[in-house]
């Protein structure tokens, strides 16, 4: 029988092995966002994979004729967090056909699972889970942790407090970091931001952030912490870029990768955030690259050593006046990394995620990995730039569009070297999905996109009614420090 990678370099086809003429089970995970890992598992030589979906999804969809497909009914989930946390207790998912479904498939208990990076990796129904993450990883992703392991590696840090979730509590916590001052933070002296524990299991996507402006903001923001942690952390609003910067723990060392812009915009009317995407077209100076790289290598290496720690991980921040700050920990492959991985696939990021986790050499040193992504990433950039609306939307419509007076505008009867890029707008698993794709070189590297994220959301909101109001991004602080 013929080797279905023998066309594959050699380090990826040793990658692969763990999939390579095996029958693999992808599960919860909206459709079209498992058409990228089935053109994955055909490179690698897997067999014709289950996919196993908890609704369509926004853009295009796999082929029956790649995979056997099962929708089933998508959990009942009113944002987003509520959503990811169905997805980390994979048996609630799984639905009398869903199993049907996996029998019918894999009589002989021969399959792995494909899971997303969020999802522990215990067996199910009898069958090893490739990707998802030890349960010990899980616990680490509670935002109450980050600043004992930040103080643990000598990292600058702003001043924060934990305080239980009580309004008078939270109040008291307040007027603490007020008082120790701005240190690290570069913004307002009379604002703080809100972040709630993982009491009922990870969250995301600013949905257990708030930004403390005023009396009405914080009685608002301690009825919901209330209702939904035990324990909350304080820290000062931080003034500058959003951003973030990953690594892989590895055996012999943390690949540190390059810094990446997160697209979190500002609710002007609520004081919340907004994920607007994420994108590596921003570069921070070489100083501050230096700088995030060698705290996200030395946050790798403790968790290598006081944790036993394997595998992917981001750290998220503010690049303020006065540096990066960081606000959290993400135990895991997060979105940022898929990104990377997607722009820079001959680097091999999710394979050497997946080999780390199950304790199979990677057949490369941790060093070489990190200088051959570095270069891919630097020459390759991405802006992808979303929202989640809580409209719903039966099908996804696309629209070609363009800038025009400071705005997107349809691009109907423009020349395609004129054209922005894509929108769509299509179904979510809560409510719809908006997002752009760029035609190719359309934001040069050095451009934010979080400007172009509120323009995406204010034509979304201007075409199909969406929702998103009133969005603002970031300033950055340390580009007009330097006087850039």
């Amino acid at each position: 029988m013929s080797d279905p990678t023998a066309g594959l370099g050699s380090w990826e086809r040793h990658l692969c092995a763990p999939v390579t003429g095996r029958k693999v089970i992808c599960a919860f995970e909206l459709l079209a966002g498992m058409t990228g890992t089935v053109a994955k598992l055909r490179r690698w030589g897997a067999e014709r994979p289950l996919l196993i979906a908890d609704g369509l999804g926004t853009g295009p969809l796999p082929s029956a004729d790649d995979a056997d497909i099962e929708v089933v009914e998508p959990p009942g989930a009113q944002s987003l967090t509520e959503q990811v946390r169905a997805r980390t207790r994979p048996l609630s998912q799984l639905t009398t056909a869903a199993t049907e479904a996996v029998e019918r498939y894999d009589p002989d208990r021969s399959a792995t699972w494909w899971l997303s990076p969020i999802a522990p990796n215990t067996a199910l129904l009898g069958r090893p889970v490739l990707g998802g993450r030890p349960p010990e990883q899980i616990a680490l992703e509670d935002k109450l942790l980050v600043d004992a392991m930040l103080d643990k590696v000598g990292a600058v840090r702003s001043p924060s407090a934990i305080a239980p979730a009580r309004y008078d509590d939270l109040m008291r916590a307040t007027e603490r970091v007020l008082a120790a001052g701005p240190t690290g933070a570069g913004g307002a002296t009379d604002q703080v931001v809100w972040a709630g524990d993982s009491r009922d299991g990870i969250n995301g996507a600013g949905d257990y952030v708030r930004w403390i402006r005023s009396p009405d903001d914080a009685a608002d923001a301690a009825e919901f912490f209330a209702a939904h942690c035990d324990k909350v952390r304080v820290s000062p609003f931080l003034e500058g870029v959003p951003c973030s910067i990953h690594g892989i723990v590895l055996p012999d060392g943390v690949v540190v990768l390059r810094p990446m812009e997160l697209v979190t915009l500002r609710r002007k009317a609520e004081g919340g955030f907004f994920l607007g995407g994420m994108g590596t077209s921003w570069d921070p100076s070489p100083g501050d690259t230096a700088s995030m790289r060698a705290l996200a290598r030395d946050l790798g290496h403790f968790l290598q050593r006081q944790h036993g720690y394997r595998g992917a991980f981001g750290v998220d921040g503010v690049l303020t006046a006065d540096g990066f700050r960081v606000t959290e920990l993400n135990p895991r492959f997060s979105g940022g990394l898929g990104r990377l991985a997607t722009i820079a696939p001959e680097a091999q990021l999710e394979l050497v995620h997946v080999n780390a986790l199950i304790g199979r050499d990677v057949s490369r040193r941790a060093e070489d990995i990190e200088a051959g992504a570095l270069d891919l990433l630097d020459a390759n950039r991405i802006a992808d730039l979303m929202g989640l609306s809580a409209k719903p939307v039966g099908a996804t419509t696309q629209v070609d569009v363009r800038l025009q007076d400071g705005r997107l505008e349809p691009a109907r009867g423009t020349d395609a070297g004129q054209r922005l890029g894509v929108v769509q707008w299509g179904p979510a698993s809560v409510g719809s999905f908006v997002r752009l794709t760029l035609r190719d070189c359309a934001i040069a590297p050095g451009t934010r996109g979080a400007p172009l994220g509120v323009l995406l959301c204010e034509f979304a909101d201007r075409t199909w009614d969406t929702g998103f109001g009133d969005l603002s991004s970031a300033p950055d602080v340390r580009m007009q420090l330097a006087g850039g």
